[in-house]
């Protein structure tokens, strides 16, 4: 197959997932929101059959939802649980549709799992929207410090950064939107024009080599391709 529907550059600005699997449920090609969402590289994903994903406690009708696509009848808001890499569970909620003549399936996936926990919490009678109880409730967050440089993850493993590394990461970190290539590289104190992109590109690999190495966890930071970063969970600055 040649081509499939998914365009990249402009997908990966959608905050749901977009995955293109083919008729045995093989991943093809996926948005960059995957990553934010399951805790895997685009990369990671391509190749991988999607059940293995999936909450063995949810594989059976998530089967028989894919049959009822195949069948023809579109999917519109099926909700089950995937495994993310860290694994965590994780609710979503899908639209799908099957292409036969193309032999693939496009899917859109949106995290759902904020509001399962709401609902989980009213039934059991504990929700409360008093700001007291909702601090209570937020979940730790990953931590960027300056002396001397750091990156904490939310558990509290400690990953020793250089100066350059403090640097892009802070960077990142800086803003909720997307981070262009070029606000890190002259963050870093370079001209981009200048700049050798590849060296970029080598930093934030070993970067999420070393957070994955000293904590097992997967470096929060998606790549945008040709446009730049964001962090995709919530960060701290501490100067």
């Amino acid at each position: 197959m040649s081509e499939t529907p998914i365009q990249p550059n402009v997908l990966d600005l959608v905050l749901d997932a977009v995955c293109v699997v083919n008729e045995d449920g093989v991943f093809l090609s996926a948005s960059g929101a995957v990553e934010r969402i399951f805790g895997y590289t685009v990369e990671e994903m391509i190749g991988r059959p999607m059940i293995e994903l999936v909450h063995p406690d949810d594989r059976e009708r998530t089967l028989q939802a894919v049959d009822r696509l195949m069948a023809g009848q579109l999917q519109y808001d099926f909700e089950n649980r995937y495994v993310r890499k860290d694994g965590n569970a994780v609710h979503l909620m899908w639209a799908a549709r099957w292409y036969p003549d193309q032999g693939i399936r496009v899917a859109v996936a949106r995290d759902i799992t904020e509001r399962k926990q709401r609902e989980a919490m009213q039934a059991a009678g504990t929700f409360n929207s008093s700001p007291t109880v909702s601090a209570a409730l937020q979940l730790p967050k990953w931590k960027i410090l300056a002396a001397p440089p750091q990156l904490v993850s939310p558990q509290g493993q400690v990953v020793s950064l250089s100066g350059q590394d403090h640097l892009v990461l802070r960077a990142i970190a800086a803003s909720r939107r997307v981070v262009t290539r070029r606000e890190v590289v002259e963050a870093m104190g370079h001209n981009f024009f200048d700049y050798d992109q590849r060296r970029l590109d080598s930093q934030m690999r070993r970067l999420r080599r070393k957070v994955e190495e000293d904590c097992g966890l997967t470096l929060p930071v998606t790549t945008l391709r040709n446009v730049g970063f964001r962090f995709y969970e919530d960060v701290v600055i501490v100067d």
